[in-house]
């Protein structure tokens, strides 16, 4: 059966919440209705029932990968099953002999690292460089070159006596 273009406030309300909380774009949820993604702005616009059953599903799923990003970035343990399956040679049906579960701890990921705290901690760990046409670099908030800097550093990459 096909998927009705008109809004239906208790059909449509309920599946736009579930499937954002699956982690559905606009897109997807639009494709899953049947209706562009013009219109399904449109339902956001008119009908608030509808734009508020899709928040609390997209931020469920955007607290989950938050999550995520957040144990990759510590590290954490990870349960693993292990089973020893025997094949009876008479019958030739299999059992689990032997299980026996592992604990194995995932190390910390340099990179969810580096996008948590550039995220997180903006002016401790930003990795943007800011080059003024007057001649100072600036690499962090706390530090500005001047034009005398940059060019005592410039002669001493050419291997030049830093002092004058």
């Amino acid at each position: 059966m096909a998927t009705p273009n008109i809004y239906n406030e208790k059909y449509h309300d309920r599946w736009a919440w579930s499937l954002a909380l699956k982690g559905a774009t606009d897109a997807d949820i639009a494709e899953a209705f049947g209706i562009s993604v013009r219109t399904l702005h449109r339902w956001k616009k008119e009908h608030e029932s509808f734009a508020e059953a899709l928040g609390p599903g997209k931020d469920v799923a955007d607290a989950q990968v938050k999550h995520s990003l957040y144990q990759r970035a510590v590290g954490y343990d990870a349960k693993d099953i292990e089973q020893i399956i025997v094949t009876d040679p008479a019958t030739g049906k299999q059992r689990v002999e032997k299980t026996r579960v592992i604990t194995k701890h995932i190390a910390p990921d340099t990179m969810a690292c580096m996008y948590w705290l550039n995220n997180r901690s903006k002016g401790e760990f930003t990795q943007r460089q800011e080059i003024t046409l007057g001649g100072s670099v600036k690499t962090s908030p706390m530090e500005k070159l001047t034009e005398e800097e940059l060019r005592a550093l410039a002669r001493m990459d050419e291997g030049q006596d830093g002092g004058e």
